[in-house]
């Protein structure tokens, strides 16, 4: 008879790889199935998973693959600008000014004055269905004064209180604002840099207007000059309108704004001596306004030989009202209606009442 603990230690080892065997086969079919497991990519390809071969109950976590982010499309500056979609008609004013310096020269008539250029609106809105119009403030916010009691550039400026009244009246009424400046003897880089680049980056419907006859050389000849208008004449270069035009068009594209209107006044041939030397740019919008008042044959004649002969891109066109109290005399004879200025042409996409 074979000891006790011999039989005992042969049935126990002979469970033992019983069991080792069955666990072995287990794990081998896990790892057959494993083996025999493919990936592959979900129908929407955002994530991958395993199939085949897993028992029954085993949890799968899928393994995630960053997805494709389609690039924005570059910033447009077309998008909400003002032209050439819209046309616009603007009253004119002088901060501090009188009724003759037009509708626009205190808040009172502006107020006043606002009824009649819905109206007016309404009136070039319906003459050409295709241009909705846009209302807007032509405002000298910076003025031509004798160079004794203003020595640095013959010229003034208000205060920022003053012109964010106008920016509220603006945003109330939902009116663009031409920042319209006469310079005196300040360079145009100086003028923009110093005193508008904040509310032009700050606000779309903020704009830009340069009056030519008012700006004078930062030389002691145009001092001079300036000290004797309006027996003398200012003029502008086109290499200063040109940066006006570079200007604004960077600022649209890099503070993300709609493209800038650029307006510029010319109301004699000596004030824009090298016309021909301005330079468009596709974001910016240049308009070139007939100035000047009196009888229509004069301005329609003045229209054509600044604007039509010679048109950068877009045509302007100035209207003045009567005044009683105007000591200049300064109006239209007669004034033209909105039917008449539709007449011209190219039409005019901006217009301005003083």
């Amino acid at each position: 008879m074979e000891p006790a603990y011999g039989g005992s230690r042969s049935r126990g080892g002979g469970s033992g790889r019983s069991r080792f065997l069955a666990v072995l086969a287990f794990v081998l079919s896990l790892a057959v199935g494993f083996a025999s497991s493919t990936l592959y990519l979900n129908h929407a390809g955002k994530s991958l998973g395993l199939r085949g071969g897993g028992s029954a109950g085993t949890a799968v976590t899928p393994i995630v693959v960053a997805t494709h982010t389609a690039t924005p499309p570059p910033f447009d500056p077309s998008v909400g600008a003002p032209l050439p979609t819209n046309r616009i008609v603007a009253m004119y004013g002088i901060v501090g000014g009188v009724d003759f310096n037009g509708p626009a020269s205190t808040m009172d008539l502006l107020q006043a004055n606002l009824p009649t250029f819905q109206q007016l609106g309404k009136q070039y809105a319906a003459l050409d269905p295709t241009h909705p119009v846009q209302l807007g403030l032509d405002l000298v916010v910076n003025v031509l004064q004798p160079c004794y009691a203003f020595p640095q550039w013959c010229a003034s400026w208000p205060d920022d209180a003053t012109i964010q009244a106008y920016i509220t009246f603006c945003k109330q009424h939902n009116l663009l604002l031409f920042f319209d400046v006469q310079l005196g003897t300040e360079p145009v880089a100086d003028a923009v840099t110093k005193h508008l680049d904040q509310y032009l980056e700050k606000y779309p419907f903020a704009e830009l207007a340069l009056d030519t006859e008012f700006h004078f050389p930062n030389t002691p000849q145009g001092y001079a000059d300036a000290e004797g208008y309006p027996y003398y004449l200012g003029w502008m270069n086109a290499s200063e309108i040109n940066w006006a035009v570079q200007h604004l068009a960077q600022m649209a594209l890099t503070d993300r704004l709609p493209r800038k209107v650029l307006l510029v006044h010319q109301w004699n041939p000596a004030v824009l001596p090298d016309k021909s030397g301005v330079k468009l740019n596709s974001n910016v919008s240049l308009v070139l306004q007939s100035d000047g008042f009196g009888g229509v044959p004069g301005k329609l004649g003045d229209y054509q030989v600044f604007v039509q002969s010679a048109l950068w891109q877009y045509g302007g066109y100035k209207l003045f009202f009567t005044y009683q109290d105007d000591p200049n005399g300064a109006r239209d004879i007669p004034l033209q209606t909105p039917a008449q200025v539709m007449q011209i042409f190219p039409q005019p996409l901006f217009i301005s009442y003083q």
